[in-house]
């Protein structure tokens, strides 16, 4: 095997250990012209598959990519179980009139997810930053922190403080589509 043929196997191998533990939030999207399905946020990243214009994508998780450029960590429609990167601007969202959040932080923080709107309260799950969610309700005592019950589309719910939250527009991610 080519020390090409390897890294790729590699980088893979790291996708797919990647995408088992990003929720799935089946936020759904279409590609605006073909597109390089790649290994990581990045234009020099490894080109996995090259996904045609007009393809349906599930969208999992957002970045910032070395370019500066968000990037969305997708997964194609079409019977193709390979997940990978594109870049946001290849991307147009699908109406929507649910809210949806982003786990706040930097690449790689991870966040408690928890039973009830509290600090005291039992640990869920563990979100990762950029994961996309659901807002389905919030809650707030006075004088303190307000609470979102937040759902993955695996069905976890569970409820997670505001400051650990990017919340958009009703039906956006980031910024809402212009084309």
């Amino acid at each position: 095997m080519s020390v090409k043929t390897k890294l790729t196997a590699v980088l893979l191998t790291v996708g797919t250990i990647m995408s088992t533990v990003l929720p799935a939030m089946a936020r759904p999207a279409n590609l605006t012209t073909d597109s390089n399905l790649r290994t990581s946020a990045s234009l020099t990243a490894t080109v996995a598959d090259v996904l045609p214009l007009g393809s349906a994508v599930e969208v999992l998780n957002i970045t910032v990519g070395d370019d500066g450029d968000y990037w969305y960590y997708v997964q194609p429609n079409r019977g193709r179980s390979l997940k990978g990167w594109i870049r946001s601007d290849l991307v147009k969202f699908q109406p929507s009139n649910k809210r949806y959040a982003t786990i706040a932080g930097e690449r790689g923080y991870t966040i408690n997810v928890r039973s009830s709107p509290s600090l005291n309260s039992k640990v869920l799950y563990s979100a990762v930053s950029g994961d996309l969610v659901t807002v389905e309700d919030s809650f707030q005592k006075a004088g303190q922190y307000r609470w979102y019950r937040i759902k993955f589309s695996n069905n976890v719910t569970g409820w997670v403080r505001e400051d650990l939250l990017s919340i958009w527009p009703q039906g956006c991610i980031i910024t809402c589509p212009t084309h």
